[in-house]
């Protein structure tokens, strides 16, 4: 795990660059949604040991939206998105174009958050099993709200505590005119984690 504490520059960048090309490649889905144009980018990508994950992405002390999928195949983890109550809201209120907000834990709000959440975690890992030439798909999603916490030691919990990092991709979408924030955190197992740095590592030499 050395390896990870130090980073080279193109190794951040290339982790950066697939985050972007993966968000943003959901923008075409998330604008079939609302029949306009929507535009997706990272703000900020991170790597943090766990324990320092909830400080690191700013775990807010309110409830969240929160969706979890298990990545699989060449990679074994979980992937998590998290809407905060008023990023949520606001997603909710630009995609159905409703005048009034329905209570975050309806069944039409929480089945929105969910096709969002697994559009933006589908499109960021068909681009990064097609940047790393790797072989990865995800589960179905599932949705709650919840403390940020909670659902991320859940995910933890179900990986049995082997995971040691998480990769946090701060997204930002801007969806008619209106931006609206939120959280992507990938965990891997130590292997996959491994893996993944060993394929970037080995676009460094290639382009070294």
């Amino acid at each position: 795990m050395e390896k990870i504490k130090n980073l080279s520059e193109f190794e951040y960048g290339a982790l950066k660059e697939i985050g972007n090309i993966g968000i943003g490649n959901s923008a075409i889905s998330l604008s079939r949604l609302v029949n306009s144009l929507v535009c997706t980018r990272v703000i900020d990508t991170k790597f943090g040991l766990i324990e320092n994950i909830p400080k690191i992405a700013g775990f807010s002390e309110s409830p969240v939206l929160g969706t979890l999928m298990r990545i699989k195949d060449d990679l074994n983890g979980y992937i998590l998105v998290f809407f905060s109550e008023n990023s949520a809201e606001s997603l909710y209120l630009t995609l159905s174009g409703e005048k009034a907000s329905r209570d975050l834990t309806d069944p039409i709000n929480l089945s929105l958050i969910e096709e969002v959440s697994h559009i933006l975690a589908r499109t960021y890992v068909t681009s990064l099993a097609k940047f790393l030439k790797l072989n990865i798909s995800i589960s179905a999603p599932y949705v709650t709200y919840d403390m940020s916490d909670s659902i991320f030691n859940s995910a933890v919990t179900e990986m049995s505590y082997i995971a040691d990092f998480a990769l946090i991709l701060d997204a930002e979408f801007l969806i008619k005119e209106k931006k609206i924030n939120g959280n992507i955190l990938i965990l891997l197992d130590p292997e996959s984690l491994n893996h993944l740095l060993e394929k970037i590592s080995t676009m460094v030499d290639q382009n070294s």
